[in-house]
């Protein structure tokens, strides 16, 4: 009922649940209009970068000029009237022109202090060209980038390559789907999780109610409710007010939908003008909403940009670093190398570009975002479209779906239908792009190659009782449950495929008599080892991780400390998974409990609390448990620790072991026992995660134990005063032998070979090329560290052969070896660096005998 008895029409109804949004928002109705906002010197009043949150491909952005009097209907009609449903995540036209921040805030303090140069300015005016009609209005033009996502589940992992606080959003929906009781849940299912995941990018800001980032609901399909526009103002009001009944999707639309706007006849843009105008106008309205609105850029970055964005346009898809660099330094005003590092991040989060390994020496861009989704959609599409494939490549994927696991042949295959692509030509940039984006993820090996990579999204979801056997066993060791608990209530599952994928690149996968380790790596769900004592379950539902540690061993003791370096390690993974996804505001606590899997009604307990007290209880369906005030520092450092006694073996290796730091043949041979518990072992050494990281990234293209060296080299050269005892020690707390030490001593070596002839033999230049072809290119690191080459030396040739083969760097490393080493090396120095190395010496000594 409406007034005194009067009937509430549609368009009544859903004008006053409309001003009830603003009102609870903190927002002006339209009955008390929304103060004027004049431009000022430098201010701006569109954004400069709009994206688009559909369920539908949108074919051809608008190229618009905002000016104060301006038609923008028909552009907009064009846009709207493309949108359908159903698809993937596809970039629409990059360059809709918008007004964007005047040339001021493009020039950081820096340049505030410098003159821009004229060739400059002239390219910014380019950029930005801002010119004064016949009416005296001033046009500003910058770069807007219009993303639609597909609606389909298999393609919500893609979603954080784009999505970020730096957006407006505009979400549209089918009403019909909402009101029809056969397809409701599934409509109303699908609106909560994009509210949701949107929420989930609300900086700060938005908690003051600013609403950051701001989103725009669209009600479409309006036409097949009904004919009449107040029943589809009613109905879609309805379907307003019943998202509006729970709570949190309450307090999500109040802080981030700034309006509502329903829509009929979708498909025939000429009845829609009149909405598209204002759905427009809301959109220039919110755009200060964005995260990054009004934030200073430096000038330089400007032209650089445009060049991108100029070269994008050609249909370029790969920047390479030698790229970037030669395009920088043909721009008018070249960034100092340096600063393209920081020019990358600011282009990553915008969303424009997707930029890897910005950490390494290797950087790269990719222009055309479109074309690595294209990439992934053709090894993770809907399972409709697999019916082009042959018979065979069927069983192959019906395996695949099975076990989320991917091979490189098969992926060959999928991507080799996509003529002209560039699939296969760019596979190895594919393969970073994509696993770095946690897409993909190449399980741990440290003795050989792994021809496959797990599939996160692709993976069945966990019975997590599939472990319960194995902790069953009278002799297995459990700690308790670490609990990493989000204060927000939705955690996308694409945060924790994720971080399922960074863990099995990691940590090898579970080792057990008669079992297949992948059986125990499914959705949110791993069961690794964690080094040569420990292994860990990760459990992941809902806004929760669990960590549990698990060992065969008669001593059922848990030291204090046995969690601490598993702890540091999976915060940074989820740290960087969390950056990534441009999330890191994000907030979290710690809990523990008494179960690794999830049940209703559990009660977990707070660390802190914990610390405040001798034992608190938690429990589950699966029963209670008193935590101890212990249990608390298996996953955190005791504040005043007890004496340790130092372990017997490493006292008797203390008197056998140098009180010295390694030489650096030394740590090329320290490498080799290193093996699956690298993290953990250079946890334990304080080393830095991050430096692990960085360091194990830019050297892939290396042996697994060459990048174990490349790591201990930089870490030591900062850490001095780490010797041989120190390694020793976290060599024996994470189950490796410490008496193997006595094996990497820079003493000389003894051969098994007995031809002394061949052995006391001088090389000469013309054995390179028989001893190159031998030579494992992944391992050449540590071959010629043997050979006592420095890495700084092996850093000038990596850079000199940067665009050569590796087998081209080799050879020169190999003629520098036998012309600078005085006196001339022999066959045996070869010999015995190729065995420390395990290369193939057979085949070298026959090649090299006198025939």
């Amino acid at each position: 009922m409406y007034g005194d008895g009067e009937i509430e029409t549609g368009r009544q109804r859903l004008k006053r649940i409309i001003d009830r949004y603003r009102k609870d928002a903190g927002q002006p109705s339209e009955d008390k209009p929304a103060p004027h906002h004049d431009r000022e010197e430098g201010s701006t009043s569109l954004p400069d970068q709009l994206t688009a949150t559909l369920n539908a491909p949108t074919v051809g952005a608008p190229v618009l000029s905002a000016r104060k009097k301006t038609g923008i209907k028909e552009t907009l009609k064009q846009f709207f009237s493309k949108l359908s449903y159903g698809g993937q995540v596809r970039e629409v036209q990059e360059e809709a022109i918008l007004q964007a921040q005047r040339r001021r805030h493009y020039s950081s303090s820096e340049d505030k202090h410098k003159e821009i140069p004229r060739e400059q300015r002239d390219v910014i005016k380019a950029v930005m060209s801002t010119e004064i009609d016949v009416d005296g209005a001033e046009e500003v033009k910058g770069y807007v980038t219009i993303y639609d996502f597909g609606g389909e589940k298999v393609f919500y992992n893609t979603h954080h390559c784009f999505m970020s606080s730096n957006m407006v959003f505009v979400l549209v929906f089918d009403v019909d789907m909402c009101l029809d009781p056969r397809r409701q849940k599934d409509g109303y299912e699908r609106i909560e999780f994009w509210l949701r995941a949107i929420a989930t990018y609300a900086i700060d800001r938005a908690a003051h109610g600013k609403g950051t980032p701001p989103v725009i609901l669209v009600g479409s399909h309006m036409d097949l409710v009904s004919e009449n526009e107040e029943e589809q103002d009613r109905m879609f009001a309805s379907v307003l007010e019943k998202l509006y009944e729970k709570h949190e999707l309450r307090e999500i639309m109040n802080t981030h939908v700034r309006d509502m706007f329903p829509i009929a006849n979708l498909n025939d843009s000429t009845k829609n003008a009149d909405v598209y105008q204002r759905v427009w106008n809301k959109i220039i309205e919110i755009a200060p909403l964005q995260s990054q609105w009004m934030k200073p850029v430096p000038a330089r970055w400007v032209a650089l940009e445009h060049e991108l964005v100029t070269m994008k346009h050609t249909g370029r898809v790969i920047l390479t670093y030698a790229d970037l660099l030669e395009i920088n330094s043909n721009s008018t005003v070249p960034l100092p190398e340096y600063d393209i590092v920081n020019f990358l991040w600011k282009l990553k989060f915008s969303g424009s570009f997707l930029c890897f390994a910005i950490h390494s020496k290797r950087p790269f861009v990719v222009l055309q975002a479109q074309w690595m989704m294209h990439a992934f959609r053709a090894i993770i599409t809907d399972p409709k479209f697999t019916t082009k494939l042959t018979t065979k490549q069927r069983l192959q994927w019906s395996d695949y779906e099975k076990s989320g696991i991917l091979t490189v042949d098969f992926i060959r295959e999928l991507w080799g239908r996509y003529k002209n692509s560039g699939f296969l030509e760019e596979e190895e940039t594919l393969y970073i792009a994509l696993e770095t984006l946690g897409l993909l993820s190449k399980p741990l090996s440290v003795d050989s190659e792994v021809n496959y990579f797990v599939v996160p999204s692709i993976l069945r979801t966990a019975d997590p009782e599939i472990i319960q056997s194995v902790l069953d066993d009278p002799d297995t060791v459990i700690t308790v449950a670490l609990c990493l608990k989000f204060d927000n209530p939705f955690i996308p599952q694409a945060v924790w495929d994720k971080m399922i994928a960074a863990c099995v690149h990691r940590f090898q996968r579970l080792e057990e008599p008669g079992l297949d380790g992948s059986t125990f790596i499914k959705r949110g769900f791993a069961c690794l080892a964690v080094d040569c004592l420990w292994n860990m379950i990760i459990n992941c539902c809902k806004n929760v991780m669990k960590v549990t540690m698990f060992k065969k061993d008669t001593d059922k003791s848990v030291p204090a400390g046995a969690g601490i370096n598993l702890r540091i390690i999976l915060e940074l993974l989820l740290e960087r998974i969390l950056k990534l996804n441009h999330q890191s505001h994000l907030r979290y606590h710690f809990y523990l409990h008494n179960d690794y899997r999830f049940t209703a009604d559990e009660k977990m307990v707070n660390v802190n609390d914990l610390g405040e007290t001798p034992r608190l209880q938690c429990y589950s369906s699966h029963g209670c448990k008193w935590m101890e005030r212990e249990d608390l520092f298996i996953w955190f450092r005791e504040p005043y620790p007890k004496t340790k006694k130092t372990h017997d073996r490493l006292v008797g290796m203390a008197k056998e072991l140098p009180d010295r730091q390694l030489s650096l043949k030394e740590i090329g041979r320290v490498s080799r026992y290193i093996g699956k518990a690298y993290l953990t072992f250079f946890t334990e050494l304080n080393c830095p995660v991050v430096l692990v990281e960085q360091e194990m990234e830019e050297h892939r293209h290396l042996a697994f134990r060459s990048r174990m060296t490349k790591i201990l080299i930089h870490f030591l050269k900062t850490q001095p005063c780490t010797g041989f005892l120190a390694i020793a020690n976290a060599m024996s707390r994470h189950g490796m032998d410490p008496s193997k030490l006595q094996n990497v001593l820079d003493i000389d070596k003894k051969t098994v070979l007995n031809d002394d002839t061949l052995l006391g033999k001088q090389l000469s230049v013309s054995d390179v090329r028989i001893i190159a072809d031998r030579v494992d290119v992944k391992s050449y690191f540590n071959l010629f560290l043997e050979l006592g080459f420095t890495p700084t030396k092996l850093d000038e040739f990596d850079d000199h052969y940067r665009n050569k083969s590796s087998r081209e760097k080799i050879t020169a490393l190999l003629k520098e070896f036998i012309k600078e080493t005085r006196p001339r090396p022999t066959v045996n120095e070869i010999l015995l660096a190729m065995q420390e190395c395990d290369m193939d010496t057979e085949s070298l000594i026959r090649a090299l005998k006198p025939s």
